[in-house]
């Protein structure tokens, strides 16, 4: 490759040498037009390397675009990180696959991965997409604590009382989907007094964002 060719965030591979510290690829994460150099980084250790246009040792030569066959999950952009952390979401921790092409959104956390995926016939919406995926990754990794619809459970009202229902929450309500996705949904009365606060900022996030939807 040549120093010309070299964007910052292009995806490369790597052979020669140093190819055994990137086996997956790396990504061009700077560029020096003085002793034209770009610096690339293992995307899953954080390990990088300077390599040179002019220097055999740290040939460029080594460096080719890198075309992959499976998505590349990187770090959520930051206008998202709001949302997230609304949702309850470490936003440094989770990273997201855009598939524009295909209307999808995927976001992961760990092991744990959850999908929002756009109607053939609407239009493309990155925050309404990346919003609802997001949700659902919540909601994943909340399943091992939150009752199952219908069950006994606790909930939070706009008003910070919290609510005892024998009955649980239904899946035909649109209410009780939204708590549910939400994580308003609790198996204790200390548990959901000790989250009072997090569901009320949650509950006042989703208000606004309809509101500047127009609905």
């Amino acid at each position: 490759m040549k120093f010309s060719e070299a964007k910052i965030g292009m995806l490369v591979s790597v052979t020669g040498p140093y190819a055994i510290h990137f086996p997956e690829g790396a990504e061009v994460i700077d560029k020096v037009g003085i002793d034209s150099s770009i610096k690339i980084k293992n995307r899953d250790t954080g390990f990088f390397m300077w390599f040179f246009e002019l220097d055999g040792k740290y040939s460029m030569e080594d460096i080719h675009p890198l075309v992959e066959t499976k998505p590349f999950f990187r770090k959520l952009p930051p206008t998202t990180f709001k949302v997230a952390t609304y949702l309850g979401l470490d936003a440094e921790k989770v990273t997201c696959y855009v598939d524009k092409e295909n209307g999808t959104i995927t976001v992961r956390h760990g092991n744990t991965e959850a999908k929002a995926k756009k109607s053939p016939k609407d239009t493309w919406d990155f925050r309404l997409g990346m919003g609802l995926a997001l949700c659902r990754l919540k909601e994943k990794l909340a399943e091992h604590r939150k009752p199952a619809f219908m069950e006994p459970c606790h909930y939070i009202l706009k008003d910070g009382v919290v609510h005892f229902t024998t009955r649980g929450l239904s899946k035909d309500f649109i209410q009780d989907s939204v708590m549910y996705a939400m994580g308003n949904v609790f198996n204790t009365q200390k548990e959901a007094e000790d989250n009072t606060e997090e569901m009320l900022k949650r509950t006042q996030m989703i208000i606004d964002f309809c509101k500047k939807q127009g609905w």
